[in-house]
C-alpha cells in the first residue's frame, strides 16, 4: 500500500507542476522611439519568490547570462498572487529587445557585477516574451555634444537609421 500512495504522491507533484505555464506578455509590441515604456504583464507563477526576476534582453536572441538589465518581480504591488506587471522606458538600441522570467534559488559568488553585487541566476527560465522593436527612420538617436576650439560653436554626433553621412544647420 505505502508504494502505491508514494507512486500517487508523486503523480500529483508532477501534475501539478506542469500543469501550469507563466504567461508573459508586452505591450506595445513596438515602441514609437527612445524612452518610451513598454508594460510588461505575466501571471501564473506558482509559489512566487521575493527572488523571481526578468531580464532584459537585446537584442532578443542573447543567452540567458547576457542580460543588459534586470528587476525583481517583487517590485510589483501584486506579485505574491503570482500575477503583476511592470512598466518602463527602453532605449532605442536599433536592435529587438525581449524579456524572461527567471526564478532565482541559488548562490553563485561568481557572479558579480561591476560593484561587486551578486546577479541573479539564470538556470530556471519560468518563461520568454515575445519580441518587442521600435517604429523604423524616426530620426536621429544616441545624440552625442562636444565643444569645438571655438567658444561660441559646439559639434553635434547622432546615428541615423541610412548611416548616410547628415548636418544641423
Amino acid at each position: 500500500m505505502v508504494p502505491l500512495q508514494s507512486f500517487l504522491i508523486l503523480l500529483l507533484f508532477l501534475t501539478h507542476q506542469s500543469s501550469s505555464q507563466v504567461t508573459l506578455s508586452i505591450s506595445p509590441q513596438t515602441l514609437s522611439k527612445s524612452g518610451d515604456s513598454v508594460r510588461v504583464q505575466w501571471s501564473t507563477i506558482d509559489l512566487p519568490s521575493h527572488l523571481d526576476w526578468l531580464g532584459f534582453y537585446s537584442p532578443h536572441d542573447s543567452s540567458h547570462d547576457n542580460f543588459i538589465g534586470y528587476i525583481f518581480l517583487s517590485s510589483s504591488p501584486t506579485w505574491q498572487s503570482g500575477s503583476g506587471n511592470l512598466s518602463f522606458p527602453l532605449v532605442n538600441l536599433r536592435s529587438d529587445y525581449d524579456f524572461r522570467i527567471f526564478r532565482w534559488n541559488e548562490t553563485d559568488p561568481i557572479r558579480l557585477d561591476q560593484d561587486r553585487h551578486r546577479l541573479p541566476g539564470t538556470s530556471h527560465l519560468l518563461s520568454r516574451s515575445e519580441r518587442l522593436g521600435f517604429e523604423r527612420g524616426r530620426g536621429p538617436e544616441q545624440i552625442h555634444l562636444a565643444y569645438t576650439e571655438r567658444w561660441d560653436e559646439m559639434r553635434v554626433m547622432f546615428v541615423t537609421e541610412d548611416g548616410e553621412e547628415s548636418f544641423v544647420k
